[in-house]
């Protein structure tokens, strides 16, 4: 199984610079012309995709529909970002007045939210499920948070070093892997939509 992993367009939430935003946070005006950028390098590299994945959260959905326009995608809100809670819609440098040291521990709580590594849990529940049931390329598109916690299992990096890898709005990050339980082979991450990225998930030129 392949998974191919694309971060939705920078969102108005992303803009404004706060700790997550909400689900009803949408895309930004740059974020949408971003996520088209990388549809038409897609319309380019034909993945065969058989299954397409995105969040309960608008900004995913919105770059879903622009990225595959005539997919059927399944909402799995376990590829949602953080459950920040209360402080969601706050801005991050007020938050870290609060809380300084809030992101050195993978087990700190969002007040009335959840913990990074439940985060984790929810998403690696969601990777073992399709692993079992979905075969050929599975197309996901989520947010900053989860693509890390996927691409840290792939790489073995725990989470206590959470978040180690920080894809870029509208880019690619791909895993491939070889059987139930794999915990997967990172063969791209966080490639902008540059013919380069042909060549390392092996689509020829």
């Amino acid at each position: 199984m392949r998974l191919v992993l694309v971060r939705h367009g920078l969102s108005e939430a992303n803009l404004k610079g706060l700790v997550t935003g909400t689900p009803l946070d949408d895309l930004s005006p740059a974020g949408i012309e971003q996520v088209d950028q990388t549809r038409r390098f897609l319309e380019r590299i034909d993945f065969q995709a058989r299954h397409f994945f995105t969040s309960q959260w608008l900004r995913a959905q919105h770059s879903a529909r622009i990225l595959f326009p005539g997919a059927v995608f399944q909402v799995d809100p376990r590829l949602g970002e953080t459950h920040a809670g209360s402080v969601a819609d706050i801005r991050l440098p007020e938050f870290l007045i609060q809380q300084p040291d809030f992101y050195a521990n993978h087990l700190n709580r969002y007040p009335d939210g959840e913990t990074h590594a439940e985060l984790n849990q929810r998403v690696l529940a969601w990777l073992r499920d399709i692993q079992e049931q979905c075969a050929g390329t599975v197309v996901a598109v989520t947010h900053a948070g989860p693509i890390a916690c996927l691409l840290q299992h792939a790489l073995g990096i725990p989470m206590e070093r959470f978040p180690s890898l920080i894809a870029c709005n509208a880019s690619l990050s791909v895993v491939d892997y070889v059987s139930v339980g794999d915990a997967g082979k990172l063969v791209l991450f966080s490639q902008l939509p540059e013919s380069s990225a042909r060549k390392l998930i092996g689509v020829p030129a």
